[in-house]
C-alpha cells in the first residue's frame, strides 16, 4: 500500500494532482491524502473555537472535492482522505509523514503561489521531510513521467545512480541524462543547453536533492533553473551524514 500527501486548497489543479497519483501508482494499492491546512482560531472560548474551526467551503472548493471523490471512486486501487490540520509546526508535519507512512508528496502550483503565511510556513516544513516531493507545473495534465534529467547541485553528494536507488521503489521513472549546476551559474544560462537535452532525449521530468533549510518567510529573488524549463521537478531529500 502506497500512501501519497497532497497539500491543497482545493484549486482546480488539485484534480491534476490527484490524476497523476493515480497514474504514477496505477499498479499497486495506494491511499491519497488531501491535506488543508488552516490557522488555530486565537480565542480561549471552547464554544468560539468549535465555531470558528467548521469554516463553510466556496462552491468552487466543494465542487473540486466531488470532481475528486468521484475519479478516485472509479479508480479500484486508491482510496481517498481529507484531513483537515488547525496549526502546523516542525514536529506535527514530520510526524504526520511518518505516522501515515509517506512515500510522495505532490504539490500543486497554486499551493506554491499561496500568498497565506500557514501554507507558505506548511511548503518548507514539508521540504525538511524525508518524503520526496513532486513539485507540478501548469501543463503536465496528461504527462507520463517516465524519462528523468537530474540537475545535480555542486554541494550534492548523490550521483545519478544514488537517485536512481533512491527512488525506484516509490517512482517509476528512470534517468536518462545528467547536468551539473554549479553555484556561480546563472540559470538562465543553462536553459538552452538543458532544452537541448530534454527534447533529444524526450525528457518529461527533473529530478533534483534538497536539503533541510532554516525556515525563512523572505521573497526568494533567485529563479530555479527548472522554473524556467517549465517541467514537474521530483525533489529527493539529502539526508545530511
Amino acid at each position: 500500500m502506497k500512501n501519497l500527501l497532497i497539500p491543497t486548497t482545493l484549486e482546480a489543479d488539485t484534480v491534476n494532482a490527484v490524476k497523476t497519483a493515480i497514474r504514477q501508482f496505477k499498479d499497486e494499492n495506494c491511499t491519497i491524502m488531501l491535506m488543508i491546512v488552516a490557522e488555530v482560531p486565537d480565542t480561549e472560548s471552547p464554544s468560539f473555537f468549535l465555531r470558528s474551526i467548521k469554516s463553510e467551503m466556496t462552491v468552487s472548493q466543494k465542487n473540486v472535492l466531488n470532481d475528486i471523490r468521484q475519479i478516485v471512486n472509479e479508480t479500484e486501487n486508491c482510496t481517498l482522505k481529507v484531513h483537515h490540520q488547525y496549526g502546523i509546526s516542525s514536529p506535527l508535519i514530520k510526524n504526520l509523514i511518518e505516522y501515515h507512512n509517506i512515500c510522495l508528496t505532490i504539490v500543486t502550483p497554486s499551493y506554491k503561489a499561496s500568498a497565506k503565511r500557514i501554507q507558505q510556513q506548511c511548503l518548507q516544513l514539508l521540504c525538511n521531510c524525508k518524503s520526496p516531493i513532486l513539485h507540478l507545473t501548469e501543463n503536465c495534465e496528461e504527462q507520463d513521467l517516465s524519462k528523468a534529467l537530474y540537475i545535480e547541485t555542486i554541494k550534492s553528494r548523490f550521483q545519478a545512480e544514488d537517485v536512481q536507488q533512491l527512488i525506484q521503489n516509490d517512482f517509476d521513472c528512470k534517468i536518462v541524462s545528467q547536468a551539473k549546476m554549479l553555484e556561480s551559474q546563472v540559470p538562465e544560462d543553462m536553459t538552452s543547453i538543458l532544452s537541448e537535452a530534454i527534447s533529444k532525449n524526450k525528457i518529461n521530468l527533473l529530478i533534483e536533492t534538497r536539503k533541510p533549510e532554516k525556515i525563512s518567510f523572505k521573497k526568494k529573488n533567485k529563479i530555479a533553473v527548472n522554473e524556467l524549463l517549465g517541467l514537474p521537478v521530483l525533489s529527493v531529500y539529502e539526508e545530511l551524514v
